[in-house]
């Protein structure tokens, strides 16, 4: 069954991108009354400090079941987020791709598919919410190239956003870099000429970007060098689409993301950090 339309549609590596790279866009939106699509490229189950941390266990400890007990928690957690953000659970598609292993994924040509390091896993899955290809297909899809794109494409045709928001091909986290690059193959796909907007999340350390540290809702982002090297990396600055934020919608992104819990238990401050008064964007530089 086709997908209805939306008007924006933001593609997340993982549960959490979502809300501190577009809490504020996706508020936006809906007080605009304009449909808003999240697809969750991976569920999360890739993190062993923060299953370690839930768990009070050792990560050497940790076993294959612990991790997808971490993506049941991470879908909940995004649910729980959009509601914050004024999404519904329908608004909302995890494609159950392996946390941590997406450019394998993408480099996979065989029919094979390869083995999430975390879970053991080697076709998508949705313990707590179904993922896409089983819901829209009856069984779930290996972890090959042709079955994410062919996932991404069908999702972007249905859908016939006006918008895109993605993670930037210069974001340093590999998941990052490789959903960029699915996007950005299935918009050739289907043509895709509506417009295409990144957002950096990491770039370096943690201490490095975003800038400043913490929670300023009564500033906005900067540039700053450490050791010769300006963050972000990669990308113009000034950015060219810096969106403003209200105090409110502020307050309303901070909600968002606190509950991404179990993420926030390793990361708050870093995540914290992307509560600014403005969300920044770039357009992709790569040519479809």
């Amino acid at each position: 069954m086709a997908l209805p339309p939306a008007d924006l549609l933001v593609f997340a590596p993982h549960p959490d991108d979502e809300s501190v790279g577009a809490g504020g866009i996706i508020q936006q939106a809906v007080g605009a009354g304009k449909t808003v699509r999240v697809v969750f490229i991976t569920s999360g189950d890739g993190y062993p400090q923060a299953m370690a941390a839930h768990l009070k266990r050792p990560v050497a400890e940790l076993r294959a079941a612990d991790f997808v007990n971490l993506a049941s928690a991470r879908q909940l957690e995004a649910v729980a987020a959009a509601s914050i953000l004024g999404l519904h659970a329908s608004d909302l598609i995890f494609l159950g791709y392996p946390d941590g292993a997406l450019p394998d994924v993408y480099a996979n040509e065989s029919p094979s598919g390869i083995e999430s390091p975390f879970t053991k896993l080697r076709s998508t899955y949705g313990p707590a919410v179904a993922d896409y290809h089983t819901s829209t297909h009856g069984q779930p899809a290996r972890y090959t190239r042709r079955s994410l794109v062919a996932d991404a494409t069908e999702i972007l045709r249905d859908s016939e956003p006006a918008q895109i928001y993605v993670t930037d091909q210069a974001d340093t986290h590999a998941d990052h870099q490789a959903t960029f690059n699915v996007v950005t193959e299935a918009a050739a796909n289907v043509g895709y000429s509506g417009e295409r907007l990144t957002m950096v999340i990491h770039s370096g350390s943690v201490e490095s970007w975003p800038w400043p540290g913490g929670a300023t809702a009564s500033s906005g982002f900067e540039a700053h060098a450490v050791d010769g090297t300006t963050y972000p990396m990669g990308v113009s600055w000034p950015p060219p689409v810096r969106v403003p934020l209200t105090a409110a919608q502020c307050a309303v992104k901070l909600k968002a993301i606190a509950a991404h819990a179990s993420q926030c238990t390793v990361d708050r401050d870093y995540l914290e950090s992307f509560v600014k008064a403005e969300e920044l964007f770039w357009r992709p530089r790569q040519a479809l």
